[in-house]
């Protein structure tokens, strides 16, 4: 019987890859890292990484595994381009380098790093779709690589390159799905909230849970000062970045809300190191924090405030999600701008009700006064009255003065009369009926006076007594209109109420 033959490492190796990937990924970033781990798992390999396009032709390092790491500490480089070393070479001809004993290590820094720490074989195998490198890959071990590192690199690759494509739109689908779900969270939670508290606290959950992030915090601007201020929190990146937290503040354009004011848009930071004008950085990064995103709340076209949240793993943010975390903010801004109208019609509406209480009181007063008026024009009118009457007996009194007056200046005349005719006898009485006449004139001209007064006073009384008598009928005339004011107030006391009750 003949023995079955051994299956190669490098396959089982293969299989260990897809493995992995079909448990899942977050992106195509993890998916690369991913694999690159495992095959250095699989495979026994001293070291292992990862390098993506960072943008302009030069590539990143994505990430990195095995004994060798801090052998290759040294020699890494920010970036890796088509000048650099073996791994440009590799990027430029778009074929595997491969490096041994033989490989002169004044040609690659990176390949001298790792000879020194032990390596005697090593290579850049590039991952080329649609002609174009879209990963470069670097391994070391002590000891020969696998041989299917330059004979069957190009299929194995693809066959790998299928199983990370069917990953990464895996995880693209649970993407969208968790995107639409947080979304759809969102509007159904946030249009049940009451005050802006509560909306805030339902996006700061929502989106930190949906997403798996650690930490959210939603900062409000201080107008006084135009600053950026903590108001909230989702979650813990660590008490350290707690306290540096609660007590920073942004002005705009610095750190990542600071950035999002300015932008008023969303901004992403793959690197959190990256912010260096950040205070919460150096915290952020002792707490493991490596991405952040961050976007701006408008209301009445006005920035009122920023969103951010940090990630404990680097990720990448795709199109969907940054078009749900967009949403997100959409969502927030007009809810707040909502409540805000709410609030503010609320106010207006408690400020009238106050206004039409006011008013109502005033009318009610104006009402009692209008009623003593009236109480006192009614009195005025019979005290003008009773003067009228009054000046009626006046009257007659003079006239009976007035022919007393008459009268006696008859007998006066008749008297002068006889004490002419009694000759030197009635010489003294004539003096004196002289002095009777002249007091009977004088009685008859002040009668007259006092006459002429007391009918003045009785024009004048009823000229007063009319003009009390058409004041009282304005005021009863003014009391109706205080009804009809009365009844205006209540019907703009209810619709206030009313409105009032719509807007909360």
């Amino acid at each position: 019987m003949t023995p079955v033959a051994e299956m190669p490492r490098d396959v089982e190796a293969v299989e260990a890859v897809i493995t992995a990937l079909d448990r899942g990924v977050a992106d195509d970033v993890e998916a690369h890292r991913v694999m690159t781990g495992t095959l250095v798992a699989e495979l026994g390999l001293d070291y292992g990484a990862v390098w993506l396009p960072a943008g302009r032709g030069a590539f990143r390092l994505a990430g990195e595994w095995g004994a060798l790491v801090p052998a290759l500490q040294g020699a890494r480089a920010q970036t890796l381009t088509s000048s650099t070393g073996l791994g440009g070479r590799a990027l430029s001809t778009h074929e595997p380098v491969v490096c041994d004993a033989t490989t002169d290590p004044g040609a690659c820094a990176r390949w001298a790093a790792a000879s020194a720490g032990g390596a005697t074989s090593g290579a850049f195998l590039p991952v080329v779709e649609d002609g174009t490198v879209v990963a470069i890959k670097e391994f070391y071990k002590d000891g020969e690589l696998p041989v299917f590192w330059q004979a069957k690199w190009h299929s194995l690759e693809r066959l790998l390159t299928n199983a990370r494509r069917a990953a990464v739109s895996m995880a693209a689908l649970r993407e969208t799905l968790d995107d639409r779900r947080a979304v759809t969270t969102v509007v159904g939670q946030i249009a049940e909230a009451a005050t802006e508290e509560r909306a805030l606290r339902v996006a700061l959950d929502t989106v930190r849970t949906a997403f798996g992030w650690a930490y959210g915090s939603f900062w409000a601007r201080d107008e006084s000062e135009d600053v950026l201020r903590f108001v909230q929190e989702s979650g813990s990146a660590g008490e350290e970045f707690r306290r540096v937290t609660l007590a920073a503040s942004f002005a705009e354009g610095v750190g990542l809300s600071g950035r999002a004011w300015r932008q008023r848009d969303l901004v992403f930071v793959r690197d959190i190191g990256e912010v260096t004008d950040c205070v919460r950085a150096p915290a952020a990064q002792r707490a493991g924090v490596k991405s952040g995103v961050c976007f701006p709340l408008v209301v009445g076209g006005v920035v009122i405030g920023t969103m951010d949240f940090f990630v404990t793993d680097t990720i990448e943010l795709s199109e969907s999600r940054a078009a749900a975390l967009r949403n997100v903010q959409q969502l927030v801004s007009q809810r707040l701008d909502v409540l805000r109208r709410s609030d503010h019609a609320a106010r207006n509406a408690r400020e009238l009700l106050d206004t039409i209480a006011r008013l109502r009181e005033a009318a009610g007063d104006a009402g009692l006064v209008a009623d003593q008026a009236v109480g006192q024009a009614t009195t005025m009118t019979r005290e003008v009255e009773a003067l009228g009457q009054a000046s009626a007996a006046v009257d007659e009194v003079i006239r009976i003065i007035s022919g007393i007056a008459d009268q006696t200046n008859l007998l006066a005349l008749n008297a002068t009369i006889e004490a002419a005719r009694a000759g030197e006898l009635g010489k003294g009485f004539a003096v004196v009926a002289s002095e009777v006449k002249d007091l009977a004139r004088e009685t008859a001209a002040a009668t007259k006076r006092v006459s002429d007064q007391i009918a003045g006073i009785q024009a004048s009384s009823r000229s007063v007594a009319e003009g009390i008598h058409s004041t009282s009928e304005t005021i009863g005339r003014l009391d109706v209109v205080q009804a009809r004011i009365a009844e205006v107030l209540e019907e703009q006391a209810r619709m206030a109420s009313a409105f009032e009750d719509v807007a909360r």
